[in-house]
Order: structure tokens, then sequence, then C-alpha cells
């Protein structure tokens, strides 16, 4: 009966005197998130679009998912966004599309709107070491048509096992991601 409560005792401080480190916060290293773009004069005459919110699926908080499948996704325990990667996907494509000649982002109603919604922001492990950003977007023009209903999705290699690593090819792959979409939408937008 005295071992029983020993080992129960022991269990206990186990669980109240740990020493976890800490969580490491991170931030993808992307060349579009750290451009101070100013819109251009001449996107007073570009095609007005309004970028709503963008939204993020519910896994994609602050913690950094890793994938080992389609099917088998994790949260690391002490690695995570300084922000959460929906924030980082709006700031980017803000960015991207202010850059983009052509197009005038407002928040005027009764304009083209952009809806994005972020489905994948993962440290991928398997088959190969990759950070992936795929971004579901839709297109809507003021008619309520859809120009746009696909998803972009953009890859990067991980040159290692840090979690620097990871969050470098993670901005590298945002980069492209955001790139790949302001690009269809002001092809879209100009065809039209």
């Amino acid at each position: 009966m005295r071992a029983g409560w020993i080992a129960i005792a022991l269990l206990a401080s186990g669980c109240l005197f740990r020493n976890a480190p800490g969580p490491r916060f991170f931030r993808p290293e992307s060349a579009t998130l750290a451009a101070a773009i100013e819109a251009p004069s001449a996107a007073a005459d570009g095609v007005p679009l309004r970028l709503r919110p963008v939204q993020g699926t519910p896994l994609l908080r602050e913690r950094i998912v890793w994938r080992a499948s389609s099917v088998e996704y994790g949260l690391y325990e002490q690695r995570r966004w300084s922000d959460l990667p929906a924030s980082y996907v709006k700031r980017a494509l803000e960015n991207a599309l202010r850059a983009t000649p052509g197009i005038r982002l407002t928040d005027a109603p009764g304009v083209a709107t952009l809806r994005v919604e972020v489905v994948a922001f993962d440290e991928v492990l398997a088959p190969a070491r990759v950070a992936t950003v795929s971004l579901a977007v839709k297109l809507i023009d003021t008619g309520q048509f859809r120009i746009i209903d696909r998803t972009f999705s953009a890859e990067a290699p991980i040159a290692n096992q840090t979690p620097a690593a990871t969050a470098t090819a993670m901005g590298r792959a945002l980069d492209d991601a955001v790139a790949a979409v302001a690009a269809a939408v002001r092809d879209k937008l100009q065809a039209r």
C-alpha cells in the first residue's frame, strides 16, 4: 500500500515540476511580407478590387502544423507562428496586389471581390521535406459570377531540420502562392 502511494506521489511531482522548454515563435521569411509597397500613381486607373478578410481553416492557428501524409497532421508543442497564417497571407496578398499594375485595392462595395481561405500552411515531412501554402481563391465580379474558383498552391524545399529553415521555406512558398494569385486576378480582371 505504501509503495502505491509513493508511486502516485512521484507521478504527480513529475507533472508539477516538469521543466519543458517554453514556446519558440517564428515568422515566415517572406520578401512580399517585408516589402513596404505603396500604391503606384497609375493604380488610380486600375480595375477596382475588394479584398475580403482572409480566412483560415481551424487547424491553422498559431502552432506550426506538420503533415506526414494527406491524412496525418500534427502540431508542434513548442513551435509557434508569431501571428496567424491567415494574417500573413492577408498582408502578403495586399502587398502583392498593390504591386500589380492594373489593380486598385478598394473597400468600396459593388466592385469585384476576392475571397481567400488558407487551406494549407504546413511543414510536409514526407516524401520530401517542403513548406506548403495552399489558398482557396474565389474572385467574384459585380454580377456575383465566379471568375476564379480554384486553389493555388506553392511548395519550397526545407534546407534542414531546424525550425528556422521551415520559416524560411514557408516564406518562399507564401511569396510564390500570392504572386500566382495576383497574376491570375490581374489577367481575369483585365480580360473583362
